[in-house]
Parts: structure tokens; C-alpha cells; sequence
């Protein structure tokens, strides 16, 4: 890890591009690595980072790219969505620096250059979901640009009981309902 700081003139941040994908996912695969964070390669697709805009979502992917090389060196995605009462509230997702990157202050510019465009977006308030037992250090740095927890969320995961396949085996295996009906005497049967 390099300690010196990366000067906000050597760098862009842009929206994503499909040409991006390759060096994104590198990017998640590390912090995948590093920490431990979920990361399901089927999700992140070539088109995954794409901008979607819906009446009540806006999305974009970000990216840090040096000017030098091109290289990406970090990427975020930010989201607006709109309550019930018409409210926006801003998300910073998938956050992700390069290895070697880390400490260079390139989260931070991120940040700032995501918050600016949600609050262009009408964003009252910005949040950031981490995962429970994230390292206290992490969560000293989000609070160093003025985040703090508001909230706990309890999740439960649901599985589907059975696949589609099975269900349509399922479907497959069963009479006809004309049977059904006929054998129960709900219809009366041909003399």
C-alpha cells in the first residue's frame, strides 16, 4: 500500500462503461479477497454498472481512472431513490478501491464528487449499508466525512422452496382438473 496521496488533478471520475468491466470486477474480486464482502461474479455483469433511471430510482456506477494510463483505480455505485411523501435519499453502494490504492485519499474524492451529484438529485440525506461486524476502522473513516449509524436492519433470507423446474414437473405429474372433478362427482359423468 502506498501512502502518498493521489493529486485530484491526475485523476477523472466518470460514469462507467461496458469497456470498464473487466478492471471493476478485479476491483471487487480484491476487496472480496481482502475483507471477506460478498461478491456474486453472475451479478456483476458487463452491463450491471450502467446507468438506470426509473420514476423512482436514478443509478450510475462511478469510476476513478488515472489520466496517465486509464487504469481503474476505484468505483461506486450511487442511487436515488424516492420514498412514498416523494423524498430522496441517496445510497453509496459497492464501494471499491484498488489494493494498492488504498490510503491515496481516492475514496474520499469519490465520496465527495457522489455526494455533490445526489445532492443535484434532491438527496435530503445520503446512507451507506454495511455489512454487520465491518472493522471499526472502516466505520471511523465514514465517520470522518460526517456519516453516522442511524439504523439497525434485520434481514432474513428466503429460499424458495422449490425450483421452477419442480414446479413444472409438478404441474406435469398432476390429472387433468376434468378428472379430478369427474372421480369427486362434482360433474356428473357421461351416461
Amino acid at each position: 500500500m502506498q501512502n502518498l496521496e493521489i493529486n485530484p488533478k491526475d485523476i477523472r471520475i466518470r460514469n462507467y462503461k461496458i469497456s470498464d468491466y473487466r478492471d471493476t470486477l478485479e476491483i471487487l474480486k480484491g476487496l472480496h479477497e481482502t475483507y471477506g464482502l460478498s461478491l456474486n461474479e453472475k451479478q456483476w455483469t458487463k452491463s450491471s454498472g450502467l446507468r438506470q433511471f426509473k420514476p423512482n430510482l436514478k443509478r450510475i456506477t462511478l469510476v476513478v481512472e488515472l489520466k496517465s494510463t486509464g487504469k481503474i483505480i476505484g468505483m461506486g455505485v450511487i442511487e436515488s431513490l424516492k420514498n412514498v411523501y416523494g423524498e430522496s435519499t441517496g445510497y453509496l453502494n459497492n464501494w471499491a478501491i484498488r489494493k494498492e490504492n488504498i490510503g491515496q485519499h481516492v475514496g474520499k474524492m469519490l465520496a465527495d464528487h457522489a455526494i455533490q451529484t445526489l445532492k443535484s438529485w434532491g438527496c435530503k440525506s445520503i446512507r451507506i449499508n454495511l455489512g454487520y461486524g465491518v472493522p471499526e476502522k472502516l466505520l471511523n473513516v465514514f465517520g470522518h466525512v460526517g456519516f453516522k449509524p442511524i439504523m439497525i436492519v434485520l434481514e432474513k433470507t428466503v429460499e424458495d422452496a422449490e425450483s421452477d423446474e419442480e414446479k413444472n414437473n409438478k404441474l406435469k405429474s398432476q390429472e387433468p382438473l376434468d378428472k379430478k372433478y369427474h372421480d369427486h362427482k362434482l360433474i356428473p359423468s357421461n351416461p
